[in-house]
């Protein structure tokens, strides 16, 4: 699956959340919620020593970091 196509897949799918992805090379969504740390914690719970975090912006809303 092309990059272009995951990324609006998981737009759709977890607008305005955060995601953790496995380490493995299949970047598969193993977690997701609308705050980081409760993510984070489950995706250690399922054995990611160091998840990767991202957040799902909603489409057409501005966000400032």
């Amino acid at each position: 699956m092309g990059t272009m196509r995951q990324a609006k897949e998981r737009q759709a799918n977890y607008e305005g959340q955060y995601i953790a992805l496995s380490s493995s090379g299949d970047k598969t969504v193993i977690a997701s919620g609308p705050k980081v740390g409760p993510v984070f914690d489950e995706a250690r719970r399922l054995g990611e020593n160091a998840p990767t975090i991202i957040f799902v912006p909603k489409r057409n809303i501005a966000y400032h970091y």
